[in-house]
């Protein structure tokens, strides 16, 4: 059987100064423009490096049913590894090859709208992971009964608690039922009763997707 995620020969590299440069505001502009002659006629120039690398040579293969932890220090790469795996990081050499339905939660509540009720977020966000708008009807008071948020759904996500955020976020990601559920740091946020909830779920669907495989 097949790996369902395969990574081969794996390399990101960001340039520094593309990234400065996207994000400098007048002033700070007329400062690097004064700042590149004095660094030329000092000497200076070539000493800071223009460009890193995230990722360097990275493979590995996770088999069907196998969970995979990556843990390092900060600036390590996980972020980055984790983006390229979820499709939105694009990386600067190697493969990546995923085989079957894949649902990410890298940060709290992303692909949701401030302005937006959570109602309107279970909808928005289960569309842009991947679920079809039937789906999301289908299993709706199932996603909301898992955030326990039933009582907020009228609400802006903007006025959430950082929590309420988390639990809304991955009950519409853990619902997806995907094949591969790609997590970052944000699971820390969770109290141990939604953490354990969590565990609960995973299990649940690994499960289901047992007996899919089965049939």
């Amino acid at each position: 059987m097949r790996p369902i995620i395969e990574v081969r020969n794996l390399s990101k590299r960001y340039s520094f100064d593309k990234c400065v440069m996207a994000h400098l505001n007048l002033r700070e502009a007329i400062v690097k423009a004064f700042k590149s002659p004095v660094e030329r006629l000092s000497g200076r120039v070539g000493v800071r490096d223009t460009e890193f690398w995230a990722l360097q040579d990275i493979s590995f293969e996770v088999e069907q049913g196998e969970v995979l932890g990556i843990v390092g220090r900060n600036g390590a790469g996980k972020s980055t590894l984790l983006k390229i795996l979820s499709r939105i990081v694009k990386p600067t050499m190697g493969e990546v090859d995923i085989y079957g339905r894949s649902g990410s939660l890298l940060e709290i509540g992303t692909g949701f709208h401030p302005d937006l009720t959570g109602s309107e977020n279970v909808f928005l966000n289960g569309t842009i992971i991947g679920m079809k708008r039937e789906e999301i009807k289908n299993k709706f008071d199932e996603i909301v009964a898992f955030a326990g948020v039933e009582q907020f759904l009228d609400v802006p996500i903007k006025y959430y608690s950082s929590g309420m955020y988390l639990r809304l976020a991955f009950a519409v990601a853990a619902h997806l039922e995907p094949d591969i559920l790609i997590l970052d740091e944000v699971m820390a946020v969770g109290d141990a009763a939604f953490q354990q909830k969590c565990q609960n779920e995973d299990e649940r669907n690994q499960q289901r997707r047992a007996h899919r495989d089965f049939c």
